[in-house]
C-alpha cells in the first residue's frame, strides 16, 4: 500500500509561512480596533476591497477604500472601549489568493444610561485575502453574528459621524 507523498518541505514551509502571515493580518486587523488606531486598521485592508456588514448595517456588500472604511470603524467603535478575540483560523492559500474563516467575539463597552454598559457579538469573518507587494491583505471582509449579546444602541447608529461614513460607504 503506498502513503500519500508528503508535499516538498519548501511548499510546506511556504504555505505555513502564507498562513502565519494571513493570521497576523487578522490579528493587526482587531489590535487596530482594539486600540483605535485606524491607520494600523486601514494597513490590513486591500485597496480597494469588498466589505459585507449585513448583520450590522442591513445594506448590501460594497466595494469601498481602507480610508473609507476606518472612518465608518472610527465612527462606529471611536466611543467604546472593544477587545476582539479571534479563534478557530481556517485559511485555505492557493497561491497568492486564500479564503479563511476566522471565529471572533467582538465585546464593546461603554457605561452609559440606556441599558446595559456592554454589547457582544459572537461570529465569525468569511474572508478574502490577496498577496500585495506590501504583503498579505483583506480583499473581502465579510462579518457574520451568530448571535448578540448586552446593548446594541452601544454602536450608536443615530450619531450624525456614524451616519456620514456609513453613507459614504454603503451610500445610505
Amino acid at each position: 500500500m503506498d502513503l500519500p507523498r508528503s508535499p516538498d518541505t519548501d511548499v510546506m514551509v511556504r504555505e505555513l509561512w502564507d498562513r502565519q502571515q494571513i493570521i497576523d493580518v487578522m490579528l493587526r486587523f482587531g489590535r487596530g480596533l482594539d486600540l483605535h488606531d485606524w491607520e494600523m486598521y486601514a494597513s490590513t485592508l486591500a485597496d480597494p476591497f469588498e466589505a459585507d456588514f449585513f448583520d450590522l448595517t442591513g445594506h448590501p456588500a460594497v466595494t469601498t477604500t481602507p480610508a473609507l472604511f476606518a472612518k465608518f470603524a472610527s465612527a462606529c467603535l471611536e466611543q467604546l472601549a472593544v477587545m476582539h478575540q479571534f479563534s478557530n483560523f481556517s485559511i485555505d492559500v492557493r497561491g497568492d489568493e486564500a479564503q479563511g474563516i476566522i471565529y471572533h467575539i467582538s465585546r464593546h463597552r461603554m457605561p452609559n444610561r440606556r441599558g446595559d454598559d456592554h454589547y457582544t457579538q459572537y461570529g465569525w469573518y468569511e474572508n478574502s485575502f490577496r498577496r500585495t507587494a506590501d504583503g498579505w491583505k483583506i480583499s473581502r471582509l465579510k462579518h457574520t453574528f451568530r448571535w448578540c449579546d448586552g446593548n446594541p444602541t452601544l454602536i450608536d447608529t443615530s450619531n450624525p459621524e456614524w451616519q456620514a461614513a456609513a453613507a459614504t460607504v454603503f451610500g445610505i
